[in-house]
């Protein structure tokens, strides 16, 4: 899915601030007609209005609705439009002063926005490579208002919410190192796979016998506006 998208020149949609909800929603058209001639598109008889009206509270995240398919092993996930998960930006925030006589400032921090359907489909495949991790796109979901989910399924891991410490450990012993965020963060970067690991925190990395796997930590490339405030090279 990902490489069909890439020959059909979504990779060319401009990614970059105002430009982020025009390239969704081009990459979104290209993946609905993509999903169709696949056989992975299904077409809801619901809206996600009403679809997420019937969702229980603890199924639903900051990034998908949650299902766990016990006898399979399997967790489904199901992105909540109108992105498709979440990616990091750095963000400028002006910061007003309470005296009126005295000029405005600025700062910077890293932020998430809506990730695109080439950056979600990106973010498993480098989990799946990195991680040693098995998600899988079951099936692409336009909903009867219009809006579109990607479905994935992924192995369920047992553990317990791994501790900052445990998962500093298991980054750098396994060749990642640790950035400075002034944004607060937990974030890794890798300089051979030349990926930064963010939200690597205990509700994304289960620890059991076997040791730590993460499993909703976000993956990505980062562009050089967060390689300079990062400083990484």
């Amino acid at each position: 899915m990902q490489d069909r998208l890439r020959d059909l020149g979504a990779q060319d949609c401009d990614v970059i601030g105002d430009g982020a909800e025009r390239s969704n929603h081009a990459q979104t058209e290209l993946l609905l007609d993509i999903a169709h001639e696949s056989g992975f598109l299904i077409e809801s008889d619901y809206s996600w209005e009403e679809f997420s009206l019937t969702v229980p509270k603890d199924r639903r995240g900051s990034e998908h609705v949650v299902e766990f398919v016990h006898e399979l092993g399997l967790v489904g996930k199901t992105t909540i439009p109108s992105g498709y998960g979440l990616t990091p930006f750095l963000n400028v925030i002006e910061e007003s002063s309470a005296d009126p006589s005295a000029s405005n400032t600025y700062r910077k921090a890293i932020e998430f926005r809506p990730a695109t359907v080439l950056e979600y489909l990106g973010r498993w495949n480098a989990c799946n490579e990195v991680f040693g991790d098995n998600v899988r796109l079951a099936s692409v979901i336009r909903w009867k208002d219009g809006l579109a989910s990607l479905c994935i399924t992924q192995p369920q891991y047992p553990g317990a919410c791994a501790e900052d410490r445990e998962i500093a450990r298991y980054f750098i012993e396994n060749g990642w190192s640790c950035l400075q965020d002034p944004s607060g963060h937990n974030i890794f970067y890798h300089y051979g796979y030349e990926y930064m690991a963010i939200d690597a925190v205990g509700r994304n990395c289960f620890l059991d016998e076997q040791g730590i796997q993460p499993f909703d930590v976000i993956l990505c490339k980062p562009g050089e506006e967060l390689e300079r405030y990062l400083k990484i090279y």
